[in-house]
């Protein structure tokens, strides 16, 4: 009588259709990982920003955020109230993930006004993400202090 099972022919037959269709979907689950990566980085820098500005209206003081596009870094300053030339970090400087990078940020740094939370006159400021594939967001910030995310 023989017992029900699977034979190890047919177990190695399975690991290799498994195996081979792991080798096709790697390639696109990475690129699918970098664009979620670049869609999440951009909904950060815009919350960092839309705060900035919610704090330079409640707190009544300048608020800016300076983004460093060698280290791909950025970080949330106060104007001190002593002394209105110097700045001091609110937060820790945030990183962009491991592959992003900033393509350029025009404007730099992005400073609300105290009190408006308008930026300073004749400031828009572009903020553009990159991911390993090329893709790019943007974030927009008007004048007005309104902050827009622009998906290419």
């Amino acid at each position: 009588m023989r017992e029900r099972g699977f034979t190890i022919t047919e177990l190695m037959i399975v690991v290799a259709i498994m195996g081979g269709l792991t080798a096709v979907a790697t390639p696109s689950l990475s690129r699918w990982l970098a664009s979620i990566r670049l869609e999440s980085a951009t909904r950060e820098i815009a919350s960092t920003l839309q705060l900035a500005r919610v704090k330079a209206i409640t707190q009544n003081t300048s608020i800016r955020i300076n983004f460093d596009t060698t280290a791909n870094i950025y970080q949330m300053q106060q104007r001190n109230s002593a002394n209105v030339t110097t700045w001091h970090n609110v937060d820790k400087a945030k990183k962009l993930p491991a592959g992003l990078r900033f393509v350029s940020v025009t404007g730099n740094p992005v400073t609300f006004q105290s009190g408006r939370g308008s930026t300073l006159p004749g400031s828009n400021s572009t903020i553009t993400l990159q991911n390993p594939q090329g893709k790019t967001n943007a974030v927009v910030v008007a004048q007005t202090g309104r902050v827009l995310v622009r998906k290419n």
